[in-house]
């Protein structure tokens, strides 16, 4: 297995014992409808982020506060943070953890959750995962990789959504290709799907 792509895998891995050791999926399973999205999805992990998307038929404050009660007993949680979005264009209810992982050297882990309903209007990461994992290859995932741990290195932080565009539509293939292509970009842009995968 080529050393990029064992390195997410070995990532991955670890993000399912914190999954496992936060019993969030079980926890959010009350409220509404778990999907895990992002790159821990994709198997393109690099930072120890977590996220996830939950949807119920009308989310309220009262239940995402329910389950953060849950998590606030749990060993290694450090902080968690919880915002109302339910007025503004994403329409959810966001809440992140920090979680330092006791089995793990204290590794610090963020979980990134929001609760939408189910008839949210607009982009969702969960609606990327079956395409991206469809359209993956070997090759782009390793360019992928490559992109994101080089940025990393350099202390360059950009959203993955653009170094998944820039490889997939755009055939980036290298972080110079990439940053001269960004400074043209709007990075707060959301993607539909289709301008994801098609150039």
């Amino acid at each position: 297995m080529n050393e990029l792509i064992s390195r997410a895998t070995q990532r991955q891995r670890k993000a399912r014992e914190v999954l496992h050791a936060l019993n969030l999926e079980a926890l959010w399973g009350e409220i509404g409808e778990v999907h895990l999205v992002g790159a821990n999805a994709y198997n393109l992990m690099v930072d120890h982020d977590i996220d996830m998307e939950v949807f119920c038929e009308a989310p309220c404050p009262e239940s995402v506060f329910k389950v953060l009660t849950s998590l606030s007993s749990i060993e290694g949680v450090k902080q968690i943070k919880f915002s109302n979005h339910l007025d503004l264009a994403f329409n959810g209810l966001y809440s992140r953890l920090t979680y330092s992982n006791p089995k793990d050297g204290d590794t610090s882990w963020n979980v990134d959750m929001w609760l939408f309903p189910n008839d949210h209007v607009g982009p969702l990461s969960r609606d990327l995962v079956e395409p991206m994992n469809n359209i993956l290859t070997s090759a782009s995932r390793q360019t992928i990789l490559d992109l994101k741990e080089s940025l990393l290195e350099q202390g360059l932080s950009y959203p993955s959504i653009f170094i998944y565009k820039a490889v997939l539509s755009e055939e980036i293939k290298n972080v110079e290709q990439f940053l001269r292509w960004i400074e043209d970009q709007d990075v707060s842009k959301t993607f539909k799907l289709e301008d994801l995968l098609v150039k």
